[in-house]
């Protein structure tokens, strides 16, 4: 389909065309260990929560068996995890709250098949009403010029190009846990096998 200059592209296009913004050229997936682009990621992102007076707890496994994904597009979704629950944290202090620890916990593990990537924060919660809806574009709940609401609906659409799954679980008042599920490459699979071709 063509769309007309002028004409607003529908919203499932403007989401089609950011998440392709963020692949490769050639296509094929490598081995990633999901440890390297959490630390790539908080390279970014640590200076400015310590200065946010944010704690960051990192356990991350050894020997965490590699999925296939591609790096950069990873890094995207934790990056925006972690800048979500940053702003939660901020948005519990800013309504008065300091008495509570301002703290990120990240962590990593494997599980039947499956790397998992758990970011859990000590922020404001989500409410019920909401939560069945954080996943779908253009919502948000920042104010105006804060957000346009598609750092979830992009993460989730990146999570599901790599047969993955993102859950999330959330009490109001207390913080948030966003956990990222992702297939680990087989024994014996290489780089070069048709699995790691993206369709």
């Amino acid at each position: 389909v063509i769309w007309p200059l002028g004409d607003a592209l529908p919203p499932t296009a403007i989401i089609g065309r950011l998440r392709d913004f963020g692949r490769k050229s050639d296509f094929s997936r490598e081995r990633v260990c999901l440890n390297d682009p959490i630390r790539s990621v908080l390279k970014i992102l640590r200076p400015q929560l310590e200065l946010q007076n944010i704690k960051v707890v990192l356990d991350l496994a050894d020997g965490l068996p590699p999925v296939r994904a591609h790096h950069n597009r990873i890094e995207q979704v934790i990056f925006n995890l972690l800048t979500n629950a940053r702003d939660a944290v901020n948005q519990k202090a800013g309504a008065g709250n300091d008495k509570f620890e301002r703290r990120i916990d990240i962590r990593t593990d494997s599980r039947d098949g499956h790397a998992l990537v758990t970011v859990s924060d000590t922020g404001c919660g989500i409410p019920e009403e909401v939560k069945a809806k954080i996943f779908e574009a253009f919502f948000t709940t920042k104010e105006m010029g804060e957000g346009m609401g598609l750092g979830l609906s992009i993460s989730s659409g990146i999570v599901e190009d790599y047969r993955g799954a993102i859950r999330v679980h959330s009490e109001l008042g207390r913080g948030t846990s966003f956990r990222l599920s992702f297939p680990v490459v087989p024994p014996g699979d290489s780089p070069t096998s048709p699995a790691f071709t993206v369709s």
